[in-house]
């Protein structure tokens, strides 16, 4: 056998199953060198030396030893209860958690928590996020509102080879990062279908409410990249873009009533939404109070329609991510 599969077997050992060998951790998660090796041995190929050299060479640095080598542990990624000594430590403003997309539902209905490990795992960008999710299939990406759960009082630890850690992450602080190109085009298309269906009759559902109800089948994340690539498009109809100001003002409305009866809410994407909407609408008069109502909501603006979020630099610059660029 080789090194990797016995690091996987050290792995299952001092993160979950010292037992499987016959040694015991001790509170703080360590476990006697000597016995590990020997135990190890008794169906893997190693000694100290290929110990020390799986330790090294970790592309995770998941182990660490004490300072006379006579002692090792596993950085983090537990689920048996021990303490690892871990410091507390203010997060960056994001971080993210790589995940497969067999569990995107139940993180979109829960957030994030431990599961069968003792803590939630976070990294510090989307690559590595990304990475983490590979193993898992179609990685899907979740960016953390870390500093936020911070100041809201949950506590954040770091590991010493650099993984984030907290109890949970409930929905409201996660906003999926990463999409299938695929899924987005299909609910592009199925918006265009509902706009281009628009009708007159009293009797038959707003446009707006429509286009909001995919939200139940592609979710809210989803919906808001494809109404945004048909913001983006040059040569739809003024009055698409005019039911679109209308989702995104529903969308606000809706979170009241997802709020009462503690259900998900409605994650907002303020500067895409706000730039985009006065892009397409500024000079369109019938759609003045839609695109002021929907940026005094997401800002808690008071009503000024003199307000141009197109002077703001930051919306600017959010915008020109989809090609559009502002010029004073």
């Amino acid at each position: 056998m080789g090194l990797q599969e016995t690091s996987k077997f050290m792995s299952l050992i001092l993160r979950h199953k010292p037992e499987t060998i016959g040694i015991k951790l001790d509170e703080h998660g360590w476990a006697n060198v000597d016995e590990l090796i020997a135990g190890i041995s008794k169906t893997h190929d190693i000694n100290r030396e290929i110990l020390e050299e799986i330790v090294r060479t970790d592309n995770k640095q998941r182990y660490s030893f004490n300072e006379d080598k006579t002692l090792i542990r596993a950085n983090q990624g537990h689920s048996i209860p021990v303490d690892v000594e871990l410091e507390e430590v203010k997060p960056p403003r994001y971080l993210y958690h790589g995940t497969g997309l067999k569990y995107r539902d139940s993180i979109d209905l829960q957030g994030l928590v431990p599961k069968s490990r003792l803590y939630v795992h976070l990294s510090e960008d989307v690559d590595t996020a990304n990475k983490v999710g590979i193993r898992h299939g179609i990685p899907v990406v979740y960016r953390v509102w870390s500093g936020k759960m911070y100041k809201d009082g949950f506590k954040f630890y770091r590991s010493v080879n650099g993984v984030w850690l907290t109890k949970e992450v409930p929905t409201k602080y996660i906003k999926r990062d990463t999409f299938e190109n695929g899924e987005i085009l299909e609910a592009v298309l199925e918006v265009k279908k509902i706009l281009s269906a628009r009708t007159a009759d009293p009797a038959k559902k707003e446009t707006a409410y429509l286009i909001l109800d995919l939200e139940k089948k592609y979710t809210w994340e989803v919906l808001q990249q494809a109404l945004f690539r048909l913001l983006v498009e040059d040569r739809l109809p003024v009055d698409y873009y005019h039911q679109i100001a209308f989702v995104f003002w529903y969308a606000y409305l809706e979170n009241e009533n997802r709020h009462a009866k503690h259900e998900s809410e409605f994650k907002f994407k303020k500067k895409s939404i706000v730039g985009l909407l006065y892009y397409r609408l500024k000079d369109y008069e019938p759609a003045n109070e839609a695109i002021y109502t929907v940026a005094c909501f997401l800002f808690d603006y008071d009503f000024d329609p003199d307000f141009n979020p197109l002077d703001n630099e930051r919306i600017r610059k959010t915008i020109a991510k989809y090609g559009i660029q502002i010029t004073d």
